[in-house]
């Protein structure tokens, strides 16, 4: 019988602990999962610059603004403003910087993230270009403007602040730091599971054939779960309980799917290639 040549040698060794391998792989998939789903999260709706890009979008601050009036109005109007009196209580200008603010508090974890006093000062700015220039007309708006400021910050004080946004930034300071938490255990522990496999192994093609397999397949499965969160009609659904803000909700939602897709997809595509590449490695004993 001829001697077998040194590739076909290699290819005949066995991978030793072939069931604790796998089980690792597996361990090593989870581990990259929730690891890019935590930079994902950490990139999208836990990162103050991109949610402040999105609701800087001209048509998201137009919504806003429109609303805001609307709502502003109907409250002041509701405290003693004249019927007749109807002016922007604040500008697209007013909203943009009310909520770069407000965002930022929001991230920060600030307890009351709306400056009420600045949403009034703006109100009370727009509200006295619509005073009469004389007449006991103007008295009487000049006292209805000054006397509705006080009910309309605590309007805004118990109807937005307390309820949604002082909630909101507690919420968002926890969901941070078991996010980052949650990430950075996946990381150390997607390392020592890595070391594990080689100094089990002792065996570049499986450590390497191991690492390509879990990014592969955690790509594949966030970028699934990418595609029916798109598709099933979710985002639609969640977003119609936002009433006339929902389009925001939906295009703020689609923005983050669009980068869950982006990071899922290079996950997986890195690791098919090593995947690939790692079979193309002889396997020596």
């Amino acid at each position: 019988m001829e001697p077998i040549s040194r590739v076909q040698a290699a290819q005949t060794v066995k991978r030793p602990n072939r069931g604790l391998s796998r089980g690792l792989t597996f361990l090593i998939f989870l581990c990259v999962f929730f690891g890019v789903g935590g930079l994902i999260l950490n990139q999208t709706v836990l990162k103050e610059s991109f949610t402040q890009e999105q609701l800087q979008k001209p048509e998201t601050l137009t919504t806003v603004t429109n609303e805001i009036n609307v709502m502003l109005l109907d409250a002041a109007q509701k405290n003693g403003l004249p019927q007749s009196v109807q002016v922007k209580m604040l500008t697209e200008s007013n909203v943009q910087t009310d909520l770069k603010t407000t965002v930022t508090n929001i991230y920060a974890g600030k307890a009351n993230p709306l400056d009420t006093d600045q949403v009034i000062s703006q109100m009370a700015g727009h509200l006295t270009t619509a005073i009469p220039g004389s007449g006991l007309l103007k008295s009487l708006v000049t006292t209805a403007v000054a006397a509705v400021q006080a009910p309309v910050k605590t309007y805004l004080e118990t109807e937005i602040q307390t309820p949604y946004l002082t909630t909101l930034a507690s919420e968002m300071k926890t969901v941070k730091m078991v996010v980052s938490i949650m990430m950075w255990v996946a990381i150390i522990m997607g390392i020592v599971l890595i070391l594990v496999q080689f100094a089990i192994s002792q065996h570049f093609k499986i450590v390497f054939g191991s690492l390509g397999a879990a990014f592969a397949w955690a790509g594949l499965l966030l970028w699934l779960l990418t595609a029916i969160v798109k598709y099933s009609g979710l985002i639609a659904e969640v977003a119609q309980r936002a009433g006339n803000f929902s389009q925001i909700v939906t295009n703020y939602g689609l923005g983050v799917l669009a980068v869950a897709s982006q990071f899922s997809l290079i996950g997986l595509v890195a690791g098919a290639v090593v995947w690939l590449l790692a079979k193309l490695i002889p396997q020596r004993g």
